[in-house]
């Protein structure tokens, strides 16, 4: 004798059988739906649409030229270089012609001392170099701006300035009052 609990009822495998035909006869109908449509060249398509919505231009010649002067400045302007923020300006026709070619330096370095921060036995500056808006976690010994970092002290860092190697005194800035 059979349980009742152990025996499926006949109707859920005529159920089951049903879904799984539905399955396999939805599968081969897309199968073949999807093999008897034509392949699209995705690479014409693209470009085709590219190519109508930016028009290539009909004579060269009204392309902008790139002067040696454009080329210079593009070659000069490493994004990996310290210096990237020298600009070379390409010559200029009318009023202040006799400055062109010339680079734009750098703003001066205007640090003000936020703070500094210990980490063990390692402690850092934080300097904020005003004139470009950046601020520097540096450690005794490391450069900034081409100013080499004296000391570090809880009021004060000492600079050493590369151009008269001078100590430059930045002092900690003043906690803003509290109402």
């Amino acid at each position: 004798m059979r349980s009742e609990r152990g025996a499926a009822p006949a109707s859920w495998s005529i159920g089951v059988l049903l879904i799984l035909a539905c399955a396999a006869g939805g599968s081969w109908w897309w199968r073949a739906r999807t093999l008897a449509a034509p392949a699209a060249d995705p690479g014409q398509e693209s470009w085709n649409r590219v190519k109508d919505a930016y028009p290539l231009p009909r004579d060269p010649g009204t392309a902008p030229l790139l002067t040696p002067e454009i080329a210079a400045g593009i070659v000069a302007a490493n994004p990996f270089s310290p210096e990237r923020r020298a600009v070379v300006l390409p010559p200029e026709s009318g009023e202040g012609a006799g400055k062109a070619g010339g680079t734009v330096e750098p703003a001066a370095p205007i640090f003000v001392y936020k703070g500094r921060v210990r980490m063990g036995p390692r402690e850092r500056a934080i300097l904020e170099d005003t004139a470009v808006r950046k601020t520097y976690f540096l450690e005794a010994g490391q450069e900034v701006r081409g100013f080499k970092v004296l000391d570090i002290a809880e009021s004060q860092v000492v600079l050493s300035d590369p151009q008269t190697n001078d100590a430059v005194v930045v002092p900690l800035k003043a906690a803003a009052s509290r109402p």
